[in-house]
């Protein structure tokens, strides 16, 4: 009961951090997870919570987009937004082989500031803009992936490795899945198996019990798989329980290396992420 206790109290910490400075989950999901060759695809870019989406992401217009084939092929695909008409960043593509296809999207070095006056505004690389106007900053870098089948599933682009500064990569088909399979996936930093201390999520669209409500979450923080100090190998199992749309995000905690160490400059909160989206029928 105690270890449960602190377990909760944990996850509360974790949540509210989250919530206050960051309170929207981002991710890629396809208009359809199976598809014939030539047919057209929309990949959505969304923001929101629970496969709600809200909008497209704001730095969308700094964030760069892949589509990698069944080969490994990466190729990369042109994604537009009209908030007049639009709740969501659209690209589209028609795959021309057969087998998994995975999408990806890229935004690192994506710099948040908001101003004395109480603006929020966004570069990426660099701030520019005089320090005095600025009462808080926030820097991050966040990453997407999604799949879906042409035909059927096949090849090994769905494990293709990005070298994200934090990666999900499937050791198992996502397009395979179906109830009562694990989906076994690995964490890495730059391509090799993180050391960082990392808590990941899940859920299964229409998971009762609110916004910040998960299906699988590791413990806090991170300990099942993973701890700065402690060599593990950083893989952890998603249990599929139901059928529909899955989404799974890992996320870096807030460790020494962030707080003390400067690596990454000084602001009030840094952000590390990457989610990843499939479908079980």
């Amino acid at each position: 009961m105690k270890k449960l206790v602190i377990l909760l109290l944990g996850l509360v910490i974790i949540l509210s951090y989250f919530n206050t400075v960051y309170a929207h989950d981002r991710w890629l999901v396809p208009s359809k997870f199976s598809t014939k060759l030539g047919e057209e695809v929309k990949i959505e870019f969304c923001v929101g919570h629970g496969f709600e989406s809200e909008a497209a992401p704001s730095e969308w217009w700094l964030t760069s987009f892949y589509l990698i084939d069944p080969e490994g092929n990466i190729k990369e695909i042109v994604f537009n937004y009209n908030k007049d008409k639009q709740k969501s960043a659209i690209g589209s593509l028609k795959p021309i082989k057969e087998g998994t296809h995975m999408v990806y999207s890229v935004a690192e070095n994506i710099y948040w500031v908001k101003t004395k006056d109480g603006k929020y505004l966004q570069f990426k690389d660099k701030i520019e803009l005089d320090p005095s106007l600025i009462k808080r900053t926030f820097v991050g870098w966040q990453y997407s992936k999604t799949y879906f089948k042409a035909v059927h599933s096949g090849g090994d682009g769905y494990k293709k490795i990005m070298n994200s500064s934090i990666e999900l990569v499937p050791l198992k088909d996502p397009t395979s899945l179906k109830v009562g399979d694990f989906l076994p996936l690995k964490i890495l930093t730059y391509g090799k198996d993180t050391k960082w201390n990392v808590g990941v999520i899940a859920f299964y669209k229409g998971y009762p019990g609110g916004l910040w409500s998960y299906s699988y979450f590791t413990e806090y923080p991170g300990e099942l798989y993973t701890k700065e100090g402690i060599d593990k190998e950083p893989v952890i199992k998603i249990p599929i329980t139901h059928r529909g749309y899955w989404f799974v995000k890992a996320f870096r905690m807030m460790d020494r290396e962030i707080l003390c160490e400067g690596k990454y400059g000084t602001h009030d909160a840094y952000f590390f992420e990457h989610t990843l989206t499939f479908y079980v029928p």
